[in-house]
């Protein structure tokens, strides 16, 4: 073979798998783009019932997040001088969405001379944003609430009460503000990260290599970092007292999370309820009476404190 054939052959011996790498790459990341992308998107659940569905007298809201979104809600005056409770609700969900669980909830906290704020977090119902975060940016449409509550000339005590994500957004919000005063945590995660490669191992075939690069490039598309998001080390932080409520049967979120944020609760007034029949975010459906019971005597009690 002649030396200029010879040194043909070489350099295809090394552009070929060069070539296979750049494309298998390319596949990779665009794989792991499209799965970072199905992270932070979902769809908007209408909203088809409001408070008066249930007897209650509100106000339609709007407000900015600490980001400049515009959220939008109601809000619901038992008493100018009461404590504020905000709803927070979860994913795939909106501020009336099960309608029995939140506005049902709703009721009773205004029954009981409570204010209630409901909103919807960003890229849900009909606050704007197209883009889901797991709590890492729903912390600032949360702060955006507070701030609306102390606009309005309220310098009452704020409790939260949150669903899953929802609930998740609570305990990080409630580790960096001060005019959080409780908070009720239920169903919520105790690292994002940790459900998200459960949910991985279940719902996809691909190697367990693709999560750090799905990770890596949530952040580097939309601002995403949900290594970020763990509440668990966030409530190491919260020193007001907080009430974590799980379902035992709760398949999305394993109950293990709810005794690793009960566990790392540093007021001694915390609680910890474990609903043992109930699925993921259903503890008040499976015991409305009991749950709203412990519910209005943890606020209670949390806002008789200094």
């Amino acid at each position: 073979m002649s030396p200029s054939k010879t040194k043909r052959l070489s350099r295809r011996c090394i552009w070929i798998p060069l070539t296979i790498l750049l494309v298998a790459a390319g596949v990779i990341l665009g794989i792991s783009g499209y799965a970072a992308y199905s992270l932070t998107q979902f769809e908007r659940v209408p909203i088809n019932h409001d408070p008066s569905d249930f007897d209650l007298k509100y106000v339609n809201i709007s407000f900015p997040s600490r980001d400049g979104l515009t959220l939008r809600g109601w809000w619901l005056e038992a008493h100018q001088d009461r404590p504020v409770i905000v709803l927070v609700h979860g994913s795939e969900r909106n501020r009336a969405e099960p309608t029995q669980k939140m506005l049902g909830i709703a009721r009773e906290l205004v029954s009981h001379d409570y204010n209630v704020l409901m909103f919807d977090l960003r890229g849900h119902g009909e606050s704007d944003g197209g883009h889901i975060s797991a709590g890492y940016y729903e912390r600032s449409d949360l702060l955006g609430a507070i701030d609306y509550i102390r606009q309005r000339g309220l310098e009452s005590k704020v409790g939260v009460l949150g669903f899953s994500m929802g609930a998740a957004t609570s305990l990080m919000t409630a580790g960096e503000c001060k005019d959080i005063a409780a908070v009720v945590a239920d169903s919520s995660y105790a690292s994002v990260v940790d459900i998200i490669e459960s949910e991985f191992a279940k719902r996809s075939s691909l190697p367990r290599f693709f999560i750090p690069i799905i990770l890596f490039m949530a952040q580097n598309m939309y601002g995403i970092d949900f290594t970020a998001v763990k509440p668990v080390e966030a409530v190491e932080r919260v020193t007001v007292p907080v009430f974590i409520i799980h379902g035992g049967q709760d398949e999305m979120v394993p109950v293990q999370h709810a005794l690793r944020l009960r566990e790392a609760c540093q007021n001694p007034d915390s609680r910890l309820w474990i609903v043992s029949e109930a699925t993921h975010s259903t503890p008040y459906l499976a015991r409305p009476e009991e749950y709203m019971n412990k519910t209005l005597s943890f606020f209670d009690d949390a806002f008789q404190r200094d």
